[in-house]
């Protein structure tokens, strides 16, 4: 009998063991998942913030380009303004010069060197 309360406590003892064995393993994955959720929160964080900056970004380009766009419009205008009055300064000259025979003989006249040097230089790169 003594042999037989010696197995029972033996198999008592390995159970508890394995139990133990067994708590000790749960018990460090859910320390693992513990940890693994707090790292998760945190790159969410993390990616909660970078999308916030992305998104403020975004809008100072969004501006950036509204104005961009403004002064590009504004310019064109500018062009189409200036462009306007070559043509019509351009077409003045020629009815003039059509009209007039002392205006044509006067630009038929050829320019001295002296001025025509003056005139590259004023109108040549800066």
């Amino acid at each position: 009998m003594s042999h037989l309360k010696l197995a029972i406590a033996a198999v008592v003892a390995i159970v508890m063991l394995g139990l133990v064995a067994g708590l000790f393993y749960y018990r460090g994955n859910a320390i693992s998942a513990e940890a693994e959720a707090r790292q998760a929160r945190a790159d969410r964080d993390t990616a909660i913030a970078v999308n916030k900056a992305n998104e403020e970004t975004i809008g100072r380009l969004k501006a950036a380009k509204e104005k961009s766009d403004q002064l590009a419009a504004g310019l064109a205008e500018q062009i189409k303004t200036s462009n306007q009055s070559l043509v019509d300064a351009a077409a003045e000259r020629r009815k003039l010069e059509n009209e007039n025979d002392d205006i044509r003989k006067f630009l038929a006249l050829r320019i001295p060197d002296a001025l025509r040097l003056r005139n590259d230089q004023a109108v040549g790169p800066r």
